[in-house]
């Protein structure tokens, strides 16, 4: 049976990447469950699609992931989890991979699905999409799969989840996320400083007692800190930078600090989308302001 594109052409798509993967999706696939190297997509109807990855650093073995599939489902499942061909528009789209299909069904719901394997980067993906009975297979499996990629382009990583999209510089490492409502937090680092993205809303609350700069001072506080000076001071943005002491004495400071004592901060207020979004950059060397601005050039809310 052949995963047509037709009914998926009239669809309403959006891009998702995160932490190296990246596809198109439809526009009513949300975001159901997100972790590190995990992501689970869901309609009203229940879930649609799940991607899981993770680099190899030995020999890799298709079989082998598929059996840990099975060990972490149901009995019910693991007893009807199997191999399977992978259609043929599969198999076009994923050649660049070394590929093991597979497919479970239950009563209620089933799952088709792949183990997907790059020997250039390493990296095994195991993705899926679910079907139910009345809908085998997604026709919208097809534009998913010829979009999706797991590599990194050039020296930035792009992320775009829910209503937010950057690009990262690759030297920077995903340590920790948390979306909660009304606040996102994107916490990197690399050897040399710690990067944070955020996002509030709704603006028009929040910036009601003292605009940005009230803002910054209940929310983030940076601006109590003594060696630290606003550079930029508007209605729509503030920016604040701050170091360790000048002259001799700095010497002494970075032996002694084990934190970071470097600090840039930027704050603006996107108007249209009601919005709040930040970029923040400490480390123990100082800022270079072509960093900052390349990162929030990159940095917007849709």
């Amino acid at each position: 049976m052949g995963y047509h594109f037709k009914h998926a052409k009239s669809l309403k798509w959006r891009q998702i990447a995160w932490n190296g993967v990246r596809f198109d999706a439809p526009m009513d696939w949300d975001i159901g469950k997100i972790g590190h190297r995990y992501l689970l997509l869901e309609t009203p109807g229940g879930p649609v699609m799940e991607v899981k990855w993770a680099p190899v650093k030995g020999k890799f073995s298709p079989r082998t992931q598929l059996k840990q599939l099975a060990a972490s489902l149901g009995r019910q499942l693991r007893r009807g989890l199997r191999e399977e061909r992978l259609p043929a528009d599969w198999a076009r789209l994923l050649v660049r991979y070394d590929s093991l299909g597979f497919a479970w069904q239950t009563d209620s719901i089933g799952g088709r699905g792949a183990v997907l394997y790059c020997p250039g980067c390493r990296k095994a993906v195991l993705l899926q999409f679910f079907e139910t009975a009345g809908q085998r297979p997604l026709p919208q499996a097809g534009r998913v799969l010829a979009t999706f990629d797991d590599h990194t382009e050039g020296r930035k990583t792009l992320w775009s989840v829910f209503d937010i999209v950057a690009e990262v510089p690759v030297t920077y490492h995903l340590k920790r996320f948390r979306f909660e409502a009304g606040a996102y937090e994107l916490s990197f680092a690399n050897r040399q400083s710690q990067l944070t993205l955020q996002r509030w809303g709704p603006a028009a609350v929040l910036l009601k007692d003292g605009g940005l700069e009230g803002f910054e001072q209940r929310c983030l506080g940076l601006s109590a800190n003594r060696s630290v000076t606003f550079k930029k001071r508007s209605p729509l943005t503030v920016e604040l930078a701050g170091g360790p002491p000048s002259g001799l004495f700095p010497r002494l400071y970075r032996r002694l600090q084990r934190h970071p004592f470097y600090h840039c901060l930027r704050l603006w207020h996107e108007v249209d989308k009601n919005r709040i979004l930040g970029v923040r950059l400490e480390g123990r060397q100082p800022i270079e302001a072509e960093v900052l601005d390349g990162i929030c050039k990159t940095y917007a809310t849709v």
